[in-house]
């Protein structure tokens, strides 16, 4: 560096511009000492042999008076200039800028045009309509003497001179503003729409006339009006629908996705988007309900079904929270008329800690929605009954092969087949890797854990997907019954770990009306509830009453059994009862004994079995009429003088 600063202070090296800050020092070659100028040509070659785009770039700098100026320019509209200008006019003017030092300095042409001495505009337009228009944003005319003239104005009138006229200026209005507004409502119209601008050239045109508005020759200054980015809002709905609205004009929220499992789940139905064949040999397509876990993309649950009704949101979220075994946070879900339903109803209420509704019209804000796409386009896509994404599709793969199906309709799966196969890809799908992480998405899901989604009980089962019958159901002597969809279903109440029925429980409830809950898909077990000032009170559960034959011959080893347990379980609640009767009585000095009377033996049951007393055995035993045969001679009776005469019999 101190050797430099000698060369220079000597005058063996002559600066055209001091550097430091970022800029570069530039030093005039031919004012080298000659030893010095050879080694700068070894060293980087002879400077006049240069490209002279590169060279003549080196004297334009930033300005940043332009940058300023510009960045604090406003219209007449109160605005200010876009940015795609502000960088076009800063370019013109660091342009212009060189320019002006390579015009008035002979050291500089020779630099900058390669030595050029004569026709030095040609030259210098030249070499501006060569610079990289990427790096160089200018708009400087390609003509020598428009350039000359421009760069002369500049260096007069300053910065302003690149500013568009348009821009703010309303004497350069065609339109006036009562016919801005018929214009508007001409595109804008929804029944007698405006098919093209040619059209509404001719309508305004026409009007124009009718109200002395000033003509138009070409379609431009209605484009010019309708693309205005304040104008482009106010008709875009209507000619194109809410939906693309929003996509264009909507700024949608900056969202970051679960960091762990069950904290958000979505759910939807879509097409499965493969064909089958009905009994018929038709060919169709099925819906299919899908619960899908946003932090790992896990498909939870599902339901396959023609229509996406409340029946399949609610056996998909089953299924989902049994995979899961734990309650989600948030489930996240459309206003379908299916989970309107299940909503109202409070169905995600109860499952859940929050349950919101998805925006309609707002495909974005549906993670679900993607990952359906990836999952048709990925997996589904492999089977040759694809049906293709939706017909919105724009890809010539998003679409499938309808020859080659139309002509293999004979070949198409069976509606069981078809699920097999879904069930097949879904697994795929949860097995294979996630996009963020690489991980497999199932791994992913089991391997994290959300404190804020406990574990779901089998209580908390019945409460979420039992479903409460309208009416209470009378116990009888046969126990619990009641039909569901045209069938009859009965229950009992069984003892603990045992298939004997609990004959004291029945005893004790006959004629009890009993709140029912049960699974629609597993009628094998139902719960039975009181119901109280707060609430519904679990009682117990009951089961499937145990169908036997009656015949020997069909009776299977385990039937003459269960029979067997049946009647002495029978037997010991009759004789509890007619102890605990008897004994009372007895304490009182009200039984039948202390009348003189004699007790009758229980029929059908051991009078050993009835009471200890030995003397009380014998009396029993001596008793001559028998009650059954008593209800025989009964049935036997003939009618005399209109009165039934049996008492011949006893």
């Amino acid at each position: 560096m101190s050797n430099y600063c000698q060369l220079t202070s000597r005058g063996h090296l002559k600066k055209l511009t001091t550097g430091g800050n970022g800029r570069k020092a530039l030093i005039q070659f031919d004012t080298m000492r000659s030893d010095i100028k050879s080694k700068v040509i070894e060293l980087a070659g002879d400077p006049y042999a240069k490209v002279t785009t590169i060279t003549f770039t080196d004297y334009i700098e930033q300005d940043q008076k332009a940058y300023d100026f510009y960045r604090n320019y406003t219209l007449d509209s109160g605005e200010a200039l876009p940015e795609k200008n502000i960088k076009e006019y800063c370019c013109n003017a660091n342009v212009a800028n060189a320019i002006n030092t390579i015009v008035n300095s002979k050291l500089a042409q020779r630099k900058a045009l390669a030595g050029t001495k004569v026709n030095i505009w040609e030259r210098i337009t030249e070499v501006v309509s060569d610079l990289p228009k990427h790096t160089y944003p200018h708009s400087l005319p390609a003509n020598q003497r428009r350039l000359k003239d421009k760069v002369k104005q500049y260096l007069n009138d300053g910065y302003g001179v690149f500013i568009h006229k348009s821009f703010g200026s309303k004497n350069a209005e065609k339109i006036n503003d009562e016919a801005k507004a018929f214009v508007l409502a001409c595109w804008t119209n929804p029944v007698k729409r405006v098919a093209n601008y040619n059209q509404l050239l001719k309508m305004y045109n026409q009007q124009a006339e009718e109200q002395e508005w000033k003509l138009l020759k070409s379609e431009q200054s209605l484009i010019n009006f309708l693309t205005d980015p304040k104008i482009e809002p106010l008709w875009w709905a209507n000619r194109f629908g809410e939906l693309k609205f929003k996509e264009k004009f909507t700024m949608p929220f900056k969202t970051a996705l679960p960091s762990m499992r069950d904290s958000l789940w979505y759910s939807d139905g879509t097409k499965v988007n493969m064909y089958y064949q009905d009994a018929n040999g038709k060919m169709k397509t099925i819906n299919v309900y899908e619960v899908m876990d946003a932090y790992s993309e896990v498909f939870l649950g599902y339901h396959v079904s023609d229509n996406e009704d409340y029946e399949a949101g609610y056996q998909a979220y089953k299924m989902a929270i049994k995979t899961s075994g734990h309650r989600p946070y948030q489930v996240s879900f459309d206003n379908g008329s299916g989970n309107k339903k299940l909503h109202n109803g409070g169905f995600f209420d109860k499952i859940s800690h929050l349950a919101i509704k998805t925006q309609p019209y707002n495909g974005k804000s549906k993670t679900i929605e993607s990952a359906f796409g990836r999952f048709q386009t990925q997996f589904l896509a492999q089977e040759w009954n694809w049906t293709g994404q939706n017909i919105t599709a724009t890809k010539v793969s998003s679409h499938p092969n309808m020859e080659f199906i139309l002509a293999n309709v004979d070949k198409l799966p069976t509606l069981t087949e078809l699920i097999a196969i879904y069930i097949e890809k879904r697994t795929l799908w949860n097995q294979a890797p996630h996009p963020k992480t690489g991980k497999p998405r199932i791994d992913m899901y089991f391997e994290s854990i959300n404190p804020d989604a406990p574990e779901v009980t089998p209580f908390q089962m019945v409460d979420f997907f039992w479903i409460e019958r309208n009416l209470p159901i009378t116990c009888t002597s046969s126990g619990v019954s009641f039909k569901e969809k045209k069938i009859q279903y009965e229950y009992v109440v069984y003892q603990e770990n045992s298939r004997v029925i609990d004959q004291d429980w029945h005893l004790k409830n006959v004629n009890q009306k009993f709140h029912i809950k049960f699974d629609p898909d597993d009628m094998s077990l139902i719960y039975l509830y009181k119901k109280t000032a707060l609430g519904l009170k679990f009682v117990c559960a009951a089961e499937t009453k145990v169908e036997i034959h009656r015949g020997q011959q069909e009776q299977e080893d385990w039937e003459a059994q269960y029979y067997r347990d049946q009647i002495e379980a029978t037997k010991q609640a009759r004789i509890g009862i007619r102890n605990q009767v008897e004994a009372n009585l007895e304490k009182h000095k009200m039984s039948a004994d202390d009348y003189g009377f004699k007790t009758p033996n229980l029929k059908g049951i051991n009078s050993k079995k009835v009471k200890k007393d030995s003397s009380l055995k014998g009396e029993l035993a001596k008793q001559k009429t028998d009650i059954a045969q008593y209800q025989k001679k009964v049935s036997e009776a003939v009618l005399v003088d209109n009165k039934y005469d049996y008492t011949d019999s006893m």
